[in-house]
């Protein structure tokens, strides 16, 4: 909006036409007098004199410093609100930077984790393995000795039983040696039957310790039996089987969202509606200083007491 927009003609009766007379200077003394001049100014019906014009001058400075300081404000807000909507965005891809940087740290972080895990798993496993094989080891070689025990058992006591047998037919041996020998003396009849019933009485109470002992020594064999059965077990449990340590997965990062904001509302200008109140009340003001710089009208109060 300029100056020019506004038809100050439609105010004003005859337009602004000046006189042919031109402009006419008071003196130095009187009213209206300025530097020098003999006459008063007077501006012919429907012209504009100095003042009005001066006036009216005024009335578009003022306007126009009205609609520069518009200009001037509307574009400080322009101007206010692109730095805002650059800092906006400007700390808007700093933080999503950021984020990604961090994101692809943890991502790192996670797969040397993840490494890290598979090789303890690995070695956990690895453990296991070779505690199982250690046991089965442990397990063949306690068989393997509970096998020569029973081995070295049954050969003591089947020795054992034949060195009792050679006992006993040794002593069988030597009874009826001693029995034959009496009967070869002459000793008969009461002596012979006396001699056989000390042989078998004997005999029998041999066989009876005989047998006594091959009870006792079955009872033996059987317990130590199942005490080496019994050391070969607590040999074999000694090992324990190993288990492995759980580990968790790492928790895998996740992408990084979109940062979410607000972009800044835009820094409210100058009112249009304030412009154009101030700009009618600058010609409002420049127009009531035109119609009090205006002569009276002839036959006026104001003429009459001018004249008077």
């Amino acid at each position: 909006m300029a100056l020019s927009d506004f038809d100050f003609s439609k105010s004003f009766e005859g337009g602004f036409g000046v006189d042919s007379g031109g402009l006419d200077l008071p003196g130095l003394s009187g009213k209206g007098a300025i530097g020098g001049a003999t006459e008063a100014v007077k501006p012919s019906a429907g012209g504009i004199s100095g003042p009005q014009m001066m006036s009216l001058g005024q009335a578009g400075l003022q306007i126009l410093n009205q609609y520069s300081d518009y200009r001037l404000q509307k574009a400080e807000a322009v101007r206010a609100t692109a730095y805002k909507q650059m800092e906006y965005w400007t700390k808007y891809q700093q933080q999503s930077e950021q984020n990604y940087r961090d994101y692809e740290m943890q991502l790192n972080q996670w797969y040397r984790e993840s490494q890290y895990v598979e090789k303890r798993r690995q070695y956990e496993q690895a453990l296991v393995k070779q505690r199982a094989e250690f046991k089965t080891a442990t397990a063949i070689a306690a068989t393997k000795s509970l096998e020569r025990q029973f081995t070295d058992l049954e050969i003591r006591y089947y020795e054992q039983e034949a060195q009792d047998d050679i006992e006993m037919d040794n002593i069988r041996t030597t009874l009826v040696a001693k029995a034959s020998r009496k009967a070869a003396s002459g000793q008969v009849g009461r002596t012979t039957q006396a001699i056989r019933q000390q042989f078998n009485q004997q005999w029998l109470g041999n066989m009876s310790n005989r047998q006594i002992t091959r009870k006792n020594r079955i009872a033996n064999k059987l317990r130590a039996y199942e005490y080496a059965e019994i050391a070969r077990n607590n040999q074999i449990s000694q090992v324990q089987d190993y288990t492995a340590q759980p580990i968790n997965d790492p928790i895998k990062p996740m992408a990084p969202l979109p940062v979410k904001g607000f972009e800044p509302s835009a820094v409210s200008g100058p009112s249009l509606a304030k412009l154009a109140i101030g700009v009618a009340e600058s010609g409002f003001d420049a127009y009531k200083r035109h119609l009090d710089m205006q002569p009276p009208t002839p036959g006026s109060e104001a003429a009459e007491e001018e004249t008077a």
